[in-house]
């Protein structure tokens, strides 16, 4: 090495490397000063063009700044490039976020505006950095300088390649913007805005936004995927900077800051020219779950319930954002600092309360806090008749208004009242219904459908409670893996009763759909009740969540993946909805989303088998059979002697070439089927996974016979595209009507 610089610079040590280069520290014998060499990989030269890169540095030893790194010397030694810059004694971000891991507030606002400045320099003179990074920010004295040009370009000009063909990313994917990811060509300041705000996130945070995954699966999330408020990883950053940090991690370009400026100026104020960047986020609540002090544990349905009441009654409220229910019971029973809660949701209060109840008699207590300072805004006790739960639901949501309103939110609508006032034994039946339905188990099924056909022997005229009986019978096929007809016709039933009884509840929509789509295969009148839900409740999740999966089912790709993303937005801790944008993606065959939303279900949730199960054929999709394996034996062990488990495990093992295994597999679910009932979709699946074509239609056949949910997918699942050739199988689609 010494040898091709022997005339100007003696190299002393390896100072780093990268995916692009080599860095060394040198002595410029000319001028008795230390230096550093880049030493370009020879392939990265021949794949984007020795002139290109000459022709960059030349343009960007123009850039004299304060804070940034200039450029000595440039060229080509042996047929490398290689560029001089004065050595930075203080090391890099990169160096100092490893060995602190997060910094104080006050230093990464402080470095934030020195590159930041260094930045708008840059952009205001044409360029565009691209590869704004940690290791990319250097420091001398404590002062951070913007460095390494490499790859900066003149702002809109169309030779911006993100990917070179021979795969070297153009960029850190872990720092990227989403239109710098997705290879547009015609970057502006904008994305640098975004890049330095992955940065800040970071030094904050003590991680990037996205990392860990492998460079595709990474750019593939700064294009599809929301990061999490920095609050909710570090509380005492203040809000103001995690808003400003919000907005220039917006995926759209016009939604950030238009400029560097206005950027550093809103990380340290309350926004552009005094205004807020999310009103959303500052007219936002949250309320936890009111926790039972009740003697007698089983009254905690009741403080559930009361919960449930609130948040129905505040996201009336027009003006008002409401954290959803999934996402707020998902922290049941696990104390967090209220501004990491504001973080986590979005939200600029928090609600929470507990209720004890002692035989007739009720006592809540209720608080509202900021989530900004953990101020108490509010807090009142009611000693009441357990009679008298209604009044108290509406008082409290009233007063929770109204201490808004004197806050900061003067404009806030009244809450209406709960519409439904039935009697109290058909309102506790109701909310144990829907605490037992809620744990998600064969168990709970079958008591919930107990509890609500208890609601309905107290009020005929409750249409939650017929609605909650509709869910609870879909569910239980699902559950037990039994024959679908009795379910799904006693499901219908029932959510049609409900719509009789008042049709402008979106659940029962949403209830009724869900049977016209997964067993009707009515397609137009699936599409209708979904369409109703979502406009009598355009915030009910789950209403976007399965209008997403008929979507897909239909061939629909762009339409489901909107509509799941929405059901995300507004239940961001329902691990059902994170699955649901799993599956949406693999039927889109989009794999890297796929892969990572599976990924988040199964962190969120370890117990619950079927993200295991998505992620299994998502990984098998891609050839990665020994993981694939892992995950789907792993899923399997929740799950013991179940077949859809065994099914796609068998599959898997097929897939990979483990034929032995596999049969086995199949052995296991005909010795099953001997027993008890198992669902046609099972063999079907392994017999796909073995190449019998023919063994794999006859039981597909089966499964429409049964009416078994599998099939609604069957013009976009990827398992069945060797199926695709045969008459048989166009036929069945046909029947279909797909």
């Amino acid at each position: 090495m010494n040898a091709t610089f022997a005339d100007r610079y003696t190299i002393e040590r390896e100072l780093g490397h990268g995916g692009m280069a080599t860095v060394y520290l040198a002595e410029d014998r000319k001028h008795g000063r230390k230096v550093a060499i880049k030493l370009l990989r020879p392939e990265v030269a021949t794949s984007l063009g020795a002139e290109r890169f000459l022709r960059e540095m030349r343009v960007t030893a123009q850039l004299a700044h304060p804070h940034i790194v200039p450029l000595i010397d440039s060229g080509v030694a042996e047929d490398r490039l290689y560029s001089v810059t004065p050595y930075a004694p203080g090391g890099s971000l990169h160096d100092r976020l490893r060995r602190e891991c997060r910094l104080p507030v006050k230093d990464a606002l402080r470095i934030a505006r020195q590159v930041g400045v260094a930045l708008d320099y840059v952009h205001r003179n044409g360029y565009v950095h691209r590869d704004l990074k940690p290791a990319n920010i250097l420091f001398v004295d404590s002062h951070a300088l913007l460095a390494d040009f490499g790859i900066a370009h003149a702002g809109g000009t169309a030779d911006q390649e993100v990917l070179t063909d021979a795969g070297i990313a153009i960029g850190t994917p872990e720092y990227m913007s989403p239109e710098q990811a997705s290879g547009e060509r015609d970057l502006d300041g904008r994305s640098d805005i975004y890049s330095l705000a992955c940065v800040v996130y970071e030094m904050l945070a003590g991680e990037p936004p996205f990392s860990g995954l492998g460079a595709r699966a990474t750019m593939a999330m700064q294009v599809t995927a929301t990061p999490r408020p920095v609050r909710a990883l570090r509380p005492d950053v203040p809000s103001t900077v995690e808003r400003a940090l919000a907005r220039a991690l917006a995926k759209d370009p016009r939604q950030r800051p238009p400029t560097v400026p206005a950027f550093l100026d809103a990380l340290e104020t309350e926004g552009l020219e005094g205004g807020h960047f999310f009103t959303a986020s500052s007219r936002a609540i949250a309320v936890l779950p009111f926790v039972n002090v009740s003697p007698d544990p089983e009254n905690e349905y009741l403080s559930d319930g009361i919960t449930d009441e609130l948040i129905t009654a505040l996201a009336k409220v027009e003006g008002l954002r409401v954290a959803s229910r999934t996402s707020v019971f998902a922290l049941k029973g696990k104390p967090q600092d209220v501004r990491a809660i504001g973080a986590l949701f979005g939200v600029s209060e928090v609600l929470e309360g507990t209720v004890r109840r002692l035989g007739d008699r009720l006592r809540i207590t209720a608080q509202l806090t900021s989530t900004d300072d953990g101020r108490l805004l509010w807090s009142q006790r009611y000693d009441r008749e357990l009679v008298d739960v209604f009044a108290i639901q509406d008082e409290i949501a009233r007063t929770i208004v109204d201490t808004l309103r004197a806050n900061s939110f003067a404009d806030l609508a009244d809450p209406v009242p709960a519409r439904y006032r039935t009697n109290l034994k058909a309102y506790g039946s109701y909310l144990k219904g829907r605490f037992a339905l809620n744990t998600h188990s064969q168990e709970g099924v079958r008591e919930a459908i107990q509890y609500f056909e208890q609601a309905i022997a107290e009020d005929r005229s409750y249409p939650l409670a017929y609605a909650g009986l509709s869910d609870s019978y879909a569910q239980h096929v699902d559950y037990r893996s039994v024959p679908v007809h009795e379910g799904f016709e006693r499901a219908k039933a029932y959510a049609r009763q409900a719509i009789a009884l008042d049709e402008t509840v979106a659940e029962v929509h949403v209830a009724l759909a869900w049977c016209l789509f997964i067993y009707d295969w009515d397609w137009a009148a699936a599409e209708r009740e979904y369409r109703r839900a979502i406009e009598l409740d355009p915030r009910h999740a789950p209403g976007h969540q399965w209008y997403a999966l008929l979507l897909a089912s239909q061939g629909r790709a762009d339409e489901s993946v909107a509509e799941a993303n929405r059901a995300l937005e507004l239940d961001t801790a329902s691990v059902s909805v994170r699955r649901a944008v799993a599956w949406v993606n693999y039927y889109a065959r989009r794999y890297d989303q796929a892969r990572h939303h599976a990924e988040r279900a199964v962190a969120m949730n370890p117990t619950a088998e079927e993200s295991y199960r998505v992620l299994g054929l998502i990984l098998t999709q891609c050839n990665e059979h020994e993981e694939a394996e892992r995950v789907l034996r792993e899923g399997a062990e929740l799950l013991a002697n179940s077949s859809y488990p065994r099914a796609i495990l068998g599959y898997a093992l097929a897939r990979a070439g483990q034929h032995a295994a596999a049969r086995a597999e199949l052995s296991a679910l005909e010795l099953d089927a001997s027993r008890d009932y198992v669902s046609p979709v099972a063999f079907a699946i392994l017999h796909i996974g073995l190449g019998d074509l023919a063994g794999a239609l006859s039981w597909a056949e089966r499964a429409y016979e049964a009416r078994r949910g599998w099939v609604a997918y069957l013009k976009v699942h990827a398992m069945v595209d060797p199926l695709r050739g045969e008459p048989r199988f166009q036929a069945l689609m046909r029947k279909l009507r797909l």
